[in-house]
């Protein structure tokens, strides 16, 4: 009786990860948070002297009015640097309340520094990173870009020297998720990806190929990936 193969195990599929930034404290949100609870109290004070005391204060529309003023300011600047930041594997993601926003390394044309903030530019879009809240997350993208495509880096010494130096411990390392690979196309064949287990990423700037289209090298980043390209 003829004995059974051994049955070939399968190779391990590699994990993408990335690192997730919260916004950091600055004295400035603290400003913002103490603007707000104040603008409230002064809001809450001007509705109960005009609407609800009997009589009314005729000071109490001006109360009214600052407070409102002071908490829409506070919430204004508050939301602009709120929105968790994600650096890894796949490129760069936005958390947009449930929603994640992503942008591959390979779709960045042009990153940079304007006013105080990071600036990711593809061809149909632009975001923008405040500095005063994700400094550590601004850090890491900027030394990944470097590595995985450096052509699209446009930022000066001097302003890259202010941003604190990226450490092994910074941000909480996450599973990529919400990777959508279907309906893009292959950059090597321009065929489209229609299941996103068709789909294979390069592993230095994560751009598409179908699985049977992958190249020895990247078309973008033009490293080796014939072997090392990783499934979805």
């Amino acid at each position: 009786m003829a004995a059974k193969k051994p049955a070939k195990k399968k190779s391990p599929k590699r994990e993408r990860k990335e690192l997730r930034f919260l916004p950091v404290k600055t004295q400035s949100s603290l400003y913002t948070g103490l603007g707000g609870m104040a603008g409230a109290l002064a809001l809450g004070a001007g509705v109960y002297g005009q609407w609800i005391r009997e009589p009314g204060y005729p000071w109490a529309q001006y109360l009214v009015a600052g407070g409102a003023l002071a908490l829409g300011a506070a919430l204004w600047f508050s939301d602009e640097s709120g929105d968790a930041v994600r650096v890894g594997d796949a490129g760069v993601a936005l958390e947009k309340g449930s929603e994640l926003v992503r942008v591959a390394w390979c779709d960045l044309r042009r990153i940079g520094i304007s006013a105080r903030k990071l600036v990711l530019e593809t061809e149909a879009q632009t975001f923008e990173i405040p500095l005063s809240g994700h400094g550590p997350a601004a850090a890491r993208i900027l030394k990944e870009a470097v590595e995985r495509v450096p052509e699209a880096v446009d930022v000066k010494p001097r302003d890259s020297d202010a941003l604190p130096a990226p450490k092994d411990d910074d941000g909480e390392q996450v599973p990529v998720e919400n990777l959508q690979i279907a309906g893009r196309h292959c950059a090597a064949s321009d065929k489209p990806i229609a299941f996103e287990r068709d789909a294979r990423l390069c592993p230095t700037c994560a751009q598409v190929y179908h699985r049977d289209h992958v190249p020895k090298k990247c078309v973008t980043c033009d490293d080796e990936i014939a072997s090392s390209a990783y499934a979805v």
